[in-house]
């Protein structure tokens, strides 16, 4: 039986708590399906920025991690998530997936 992937869950975090999310996000492959993750650029927080550096580029170093996965689980990944995780440095938001598959 193949997963239900019906949503995706975009995670915008700091690159410090990049091995701490992708190793609990490993931890759970009953909710979490496939997922990526990109090397991005913030703007809009002026107070998220916290280095120098950045506060002169004048936008923040993130990284984004999307995750397909079945909505019935995503409220527990969460959770869990702020249980362990709690941080303000963890933005998120949830996309619908109308379809996927491969083209093989």
């Amino acid at each position: 039986m193949t997963k239900r992937l019906d949503v995706c869950l975009t995670l915008l975090l700091t690159r410090g708590l990049e091995a701490r999310i992708l190793d609990h996000l490993l931890q759970h492959p009953v909710w979490v399906g496939p997922f990526t993750v990109s090397r991005v650029e913030g703007h809009g927080d002026p107070e998220g920025i916290t280095s120098a550096y950045e506060q002169v580029r004048g936008r923040a170093e993130r990284l984004r991690i999307e995750i397909l996965m079945d909505a019935r689980h995503v409220e527990e990944l969460l959770q869990e998530l702020r249980t362990v995780l709690p941080s303000p440095d963890v933005a998120w938001w949830l996309s619908p997936v109308l379809d996927s598959g491969s083209l093989a």
